[in-house]
């Protein structure tokens, strides 16, 4: 199964936030089951603005340290994840899309939709407004492990 993965799940984990335990467990499923599994471009920027903002005004690292370790952390999420790209008509039908009120959840959707994903997953799941019969389902990190478990009872 292809996932695309918003990235406030990843820096849920990174930035060892509230719901950390959550994510962890819903990326680890993700790894353990051998699902392909995305992020976007814009997603990635989005992490190294952020964690570097972390490491800077929490960590209170200073350029050269902070610079590695905002490498080091960026590596292995790229180790970890492929990297889904937009072209200009999945950019178009992002902003056209008036399903959504927030554009960069619909540039994330539409990625999904463009690599062929069936689900994405995030903790911004208000921001989705997507029909039922939609190409990509939309879920938490907790209704992605407790469909994984439906799915295991049945087996």
């Amino acid at each position: 199964m292809k996932v695309l993965v918003d990235s406030n799940v990843i820096l849920e984990l990174i930035l060892q936030r509230e719901q950390v335990e959550l994510a962890n467990k819903s990326l680890s499923l993700l790894s353990q089951e051998k699902h392909e599994v995305y992020l976007t471009v814009g997603g990635f920027y989005g992490m190294l603005y952020t964690i570097d903002n972390y490491l800077r005004k929490v960590m209170e690292l200073k350029k050269p340290y902070r610079a590695h370790a905002l490498r080091s952390i960026m590596i292995q999420v790229l180790n970890k994840y492929q990297v889904v790209e937009h072209d200009k008509e999945s950019l178009i039908r992002s902003v056209e899309d008036e399903a959504f009120s927030d554009l960069e959840d619909s540039c994330q959707y539409q990625a999904a939709c463009k690599e062929g994903c069936t689900l994405l997953v995030t903790f911004n799941i208000s921001d989705y407004k997507v029909n039922y019969d939609a190409p990509v389902k939309v879920v938490t990190p907790q209704e992605l492990l407790d469909l994984c478990m439906k799915k295991k009872v049945k087996s």
